[in-house]
């Protein structure tokens, strides 16, 4: 009986196939664990965004905020682009490529511990010990988490949704609840910076090392991961800056409570971005192993309809909020018009599939041209309308940002990639 069940669904799955243009068993079967997946991940957000909304001052939080965002920051100065690389190189075959990733990612992590140790006696300088002990924690335990979550990108290039999914729940599920049960007993930023990283990294490393025991990946090795992984660092050093420059730009220019509020408003909108976003880690393996023509047969008609179901999610979300904030978040009740006025941004989530796109056929001149022009915009804007027009000056310049983003996005796919392709 089941069986014929599932049969039964699997030949609807491939009646749709005619009209989406898609492998929708693929699709199926593995958007389904990385929705689980995702889903669990949210919960353990919500969960703990609850608990900081009801038992930890706005001031505290906001600072929390700041010190995590510095640490992501400091990060795109070590070998950030290992993970897509690994997930390309291990999607044709390299397993290999994850040990030597690993090694590569301790040895590059260095210039980050150095620069955080730099910005950490700065502060002690500056007479803000709070935040120079902050940093300091950050330049012992921080260099350690990209190493220790590289099994993830393995995972992602083999196809192992399951997996990679289930030991996603857990490298946030264990953070979460370390943090829940510090906050009962201090209120401190310093100690949930602590958590947050020792959390991430010994999770990470428990499940690193169950990864590599079940796979027992083979000894190849891509031999152009260390060039690979250079030249998506290099374009991640801008992106990654420009994804956290606006919470030090509210921090520093409106104060700690003023950005525990703007948290509070973009972290759900985040949190359901991060669920589409598993569009993008389906696509990767699939954009990898084909050429560009084939790929572009359907692209924009998926794309098209990818929109639509944003747009569907977005509309939901306007609706919900303001119940959603009086239930869970009453401290934060400030943050809900501007919580509605940024899911607008989640409409144009769809450019990740472009993205995705150039990443996977290692677009490197379209890639670099993305990379430097976006974060450099993104920031100018930012900067330019927080100042003018406060917090929503900041949440309109998110936005701003994400259509100029897919609209270049479009623009290089269309008329470098496919064009080029369409000239051999």
């Amino acid at each position: 009986m089941y069986n014929r069940i599932v049969e039964t669904f699997e030949r609807f799955l491939r009646f749709t196939e005619r009209y989406t243009k898609t492998d929708m068993v693929y699709l199926f079967r593995n958007s389904w664990w990385l929705a689980v997946g995702q889903v669990g991940v949210a919960l353990s957000a919500l969960l703990l965004s609850i608990a900081f909304a009801h038992f930890v001052p706005k001031e505290v939080y906001g600072t929390y905020r700041y010190l995590l965002s510095i640490f992501w920051i400091l990060t795109a100065f070590g070998f950030t682009g290992l993970p897509t690389a690994v997930v390309q190189a291990v999607a044709r075959g390299f397993e290999g490529t994850y040990l030597r990733s690993f090694k590569l990612s301790l040895v590059w992590s260095l210039p980050m511990a150095l620069l955080a140790l730099g910005t950490s006696l700065y502060y002690f300088w500056a007479g803000n010990g709070e935040l120079g002990f902050g940093l300091l924690i950050i330049a012992v335990f921080g260099p350690l988490m990209q190493p220790a979550l590289l099994f993830a990108a393995f995972l992602e290039g083999k196809k192992d949704f399951m997996r990679y999914s289930l030991y996603g729940i857990g490298t946030n599920a264990v953070p979460a609840l370390l943090s829940l049960g510090a906050m009962f007993y201090f209120k401190n930023p310093l100690v949930f910076v602590a958590t947050y990283l020792l959390g991430n990294v010994v999770t990470g490393l428990f499940f690193g090392f169950l990864t590599y025991r079940t796979y027992r990946p083979n000894s190849e090795v891509n031999p152009d991961l260390t060039r690979v992984g250079f030249h998506f660092s290099v374009m991640n050093v801008l992106n990654t800056i420009a994804q956290q420059v606006d919470k030090l730009i509210v921090y520093h220019y409106l104060g700690a409570q003023q950005l525990a509020v703007y948290t509070f408003a973009t972290a759900l909108p985040e949190q359901i971005k991060g669920l589409f976003n598993n569009v993008a880690s389906l696509a990767f393996p699939k954009f990898s192993n084909r050429s560009v023509t084939e790929i572009q047969a359907n692209f924009w008609g998926r794309m098209g309809l990818y929109t639509v179901a944003l747009v569907a999610v977005t509309v939901f979300y306007i609706l919900i909020a303001p119940f959603f904030f009086h239930l869970f978040f009453p401290a934060y009740d400030d943050a809900i018009f501007y919580s509605q006025i940024f899911a607008l941004s989640l409409i144009v989530v769809s450019n990740t599939v472009p993205l995705t796109l150039l990443q996977a056929q290692a677009a490197k001149k379209e890639l670099y041209i993305f990379n430097i022009a976006s974060p450099l915009l993104q920031i100018l804007i930012l900067i330019t309308l927080t100042i003018s027009y406060g917090l929503i000056g900041t949440i309109i310049a998110r936005i701003l940002t994400r259509i100029i983003n897919t609209i270049l996005l479009v623009i290089l796919v269309e008329y470098s990639v496919f064009s080029s392709k369409k000239l051999k």
